[in-house]
């Protein structure tokens, strides 16, 4: 059987490098086979010798690339799909996906450029380059560093990402999953006790370090509103009514906030005074009520963001979210086609807020509101001011019954670790959590779920992380 594998992959090296690419990617979330990327690293290393001189090495890393992008990204097809461009489809499926394709193909190209090297400098080099080509796909024209190499492990070696960032432990995941292609027994031996040791010290780190609380207690609201109605006027009442009755059911303990998710009024709430009062009737006694909805600007701009409304029916605070989704939330290529809208409903573009930032409320303290996937770039999720806790408000109904939302709760849990603060994510259905500072999910809805969380916000940690310290000071 492992003979005709290998000489299917030697017949047919270009659908064998797609089939790999598409491997490696079942080890994130909700999968986690991990010995799936071990197995398409290696064989993928042991292709590019054979056919390098025949097919171009950047032609072999680019199919690699594409099998990886098309799998682990499968979902922004059904994104796509649900605001009824279903003939723009194949754009999610493969158009991005063979753009991204190019970060590993020519990471490729340049490991093997010169004359062929062993083994072990060959997979040492695609490593350092693999890591530089996942920083550039998380920094240019936007970014997108979703599925990170370091994303597909459990808990407690994730804890390593308090010291080195998720980027570091990328770094180290695929050093460790090219090892297997050295030809090094002693190479591959070390990569593996690297992380034993990593997954030791971290659950020791877990063990160290339970969970603390504030005595500050919330409520998050998940409503599981279809995307398909979401948007509809004729459907706003049901929608809203929903969440108000999620929120005004009695809670066991005093809370300080209620919190509902990203767009979860799709209407600009500040301009019906009746849309506040009903709100108000909701916060908690001499707290809030925390929604996610657009905003004017003073210059005619549109704004998506986090709106804090208090019991007196006054908006007392608000975060614009800074971090667009290109094509979704705005059209990049505005001035050469002024005709073609974004793909969130509406025709006017929203605008960018002025950057991430700290809200500080009485009763709450301080804490950085992030606004969807502004939550999964690393080292740009907090600002200087030294926020105690985080706000992440999501709409990931977009992508349906596939593994996006798995993915992005596992990216988001990784900044509580960076960080070393809590994380609290209120999604529209699903996942709703309550991630401490560890990344431990102590309570989650999941999805489809209609219902609500109420919760002790987690403390921080009692010293900042070494990664927070020489990252955001």
């Amino acid at each position: 059987m492992i003979g005709k594998i290998i000489q299917f992959f030697k017949a047919y090296p270009k659908r064998s490098c797609f089939i790999l690419g598409g491997l490696t990617s079942l080890a994130f979330a909700p999968v986690y086979l991990i010995p799936l990327a071990a197995f398409g690293f290696s064989l993928f290393f042991y292709l590019l010798p054979k056919h390098a001189s025949s097919i171009h090495p950047f032609k072999l890393g680019w199919w690699f690339g594409f099998g990886h992008f098309v799998v682990g990204l499968y979902w922004l097809g059904n994104a796509i799909e649900t605001v009824g461009l279903w003939y723009l489809m194949p754009l999610g499926w493969f158009g991005l996906p063979a753009f991204l394709a190019l970060f590993p193909a020519t990471a490729t190209w340049i490991t093997l450029r010169k004359a062929p090297k062993s083994p072990l400098t060959t997979v040492i080099t695609f490593s350092v380059f693999w890591f530089v080509a996942e920083w550039l796909r998380g920094t240019i024209l936007t970014g997108l560093p979703w599925n990170l190499a370091g994303y597909m492990w459990p808990l407690p070696v994730l804890q390593i990402c308090s010291v080195i960032g998720i980027y570091g432990l990328s770094f180290l995941t695929i050093l460790f999953l090219t090892s297997f292609a050295s030809q090094s027994r002693l190479y591959m031996l070390a990569w593996v006790a690297v992380f034993i040791g990593l997954y030791g010290w971290g659950q020791h780190r877990l063990t160290e370090n339970p969970t603390q609380l504030t005595g500050i207690n919330m409520r998050l609201v998940q409503a599981s509103i279809p995307q398909s109605t979401k948007w509809l006027a004729d459907h706003f009442r049901e929608n809203f009514d929903k969440h108000i009755g999620l929120s005004a059911i009695d809670a066991e303990r005093p809370l300080k906030a209620v919190i509902w998710s990203e767009a979860s009024i799709p209407t600009f709430v500040t301009d019906y005074p009746v849309l506040m009062d009903t709100l108000a009737a909701v916060a908690p006694k001499d707290g809030y009520i925390i929604v996610g909805g657009p905003r004017h600007g003073n210059n005619g701009e549109i704004f998506t963001s986090t709106l804090v409304i208090n019991d007196k029916s006054n908006l007392v605070a608000s975060y614009d979210k800074s971090h667009l989704v290109p094509f979704g939330e705005y059209f990049p290529l505005r001035r050469w086609f002024p005709f073609v809208n974004k793909l969130t409903p509406g025709t006017q573009d929203y605008s960018a807020g002025t950057g991430i930032r700290t809200l500080d409320l009485p009763g709450l303290g301080k804490f950085s509101p992030l606004v969807c996937y502004e939550a999964i770039f690393p080292g740009h999720v907090v600002d200087s001011q030294n926020p105690t806790w985080m706000l992440n408000q999501t709409n990931d109904a977009w992508y349906g019954h596939t593994s996006a939302p798995y993915q992005h709760l596992q990216i988001v849990r990784v900044r509580a670790i960076e960080e070393g603060i809590p994380l609290i994510r209120a999604a529209n259905n699903g996942i709703s959590a309550v991630i401490d500072p560890l990344g431990r999910i102590r309570e989650h809805l999941d999805l489809d779920d209609i219902g609500f969380i109420d919760f002790d916000l987690p403390a921080p940690l009692a010293e900042h992380t070494l990664y927070s310290k020489w990252h955001r000071f």
